[in-house]
């Protein structure tokens, strides 16, 4: 099987398990998302690089990084009673109200790239339902442009975490790709969010500090510690 042919593949599958899960996904929609997902900028810039390797001396996908040789730190916030691993070379950065009033603290870096991750921490009413909750983030999202909405789902130490991940064009010609983890305790919600104008290099590098998030509510420090 050509490498196009196992991308449609796995666009088929990426679009049954939206519809699965109540979220229907065009068919072109899972096609571009897909493409997005292994480094291209479009479906078309995709069919037009592998087309070339395929008459030329191959086909292959584009390489993704070591992400278990990059080194990380612990991060741990008493005041919002949560610990995550972060990149040693990522810093921190305050709050920035006027994204959210709901944000809490944000991770950057601008080697290789943009990338940032934004912690958020809100009320949740857990008679609301986790998709009515979803859906109005979501609708919110839309009104800032945002657009290829592709829900799914990962496991958080023993939790099963909604996911969310969707993109918009960024002021260069280029894609901003965003993944939002939902974390729920009780009443409160806490998102995860990564955002980066390289999605392909960094899609592995978020789920794993993702799964490195944890609330704490013994936490007795808020530093970064190398």
């Amino acid at each position: 099987m050509s490498s196009i042919d196992e991308l449609k593949s796995e666009a088929a599958a990426l679009e049954a398990k939206a519809s699965a899960q109540g979220h229907p996904l065009k068919h072109c929609d899972a096609l571009e998302q897909v493409a997005r997902n292994h480094g291209y900028d479009s479906w078309r810039a995709c069919r037009a690089i592998l087309g070339d390797q395929v008459s030329g001396t191959g086909s292959t996908l584009p390489e993704k990084s070591p992400i278990n040789n990059i080194e990380m730190k612990r991060y741990t916030s008493k005041e919002w009673n949560f610990a995550l691993d972060i990149p040693a070379r990522w810093n921190a950065f305050p709050a920035v109200p006027t994204n959210s009033p709901y944000e809490v603290i944000r991770f950057a870096s601008h080697e290789g790239g943009v990338h940032v991750s934004i912690i958020f921490r809100q009320p949740y009413d857990p008679g609301q339902g986790l998709k009515a909750y979803v859906d109005q983030i979501q609708q919110s999202l839309v009104n800032a442009g945002f657009g290829n909405f592709v829900p799914g789902e990962t496991t958080i130490g023993s939790r099963v975490v909604p996911t969310l991940d969707f993109d918009k064009p960024d002021d260069k010609g280029g894609t901003w790709s965003v993944r939002h983890y939902f974390v729920l305790y009780g009443t409160l919600a806490y998102v995860v969010s990564f955002g980066t104008s390289r999605w392909h290099a960094m899609a592995d590098l978020f789920d794993r500090i993702a799964k490195t998030f944890v609330v704490d509510v013994e936490a007795k420090s808020s530093s970064l510690e190398p």
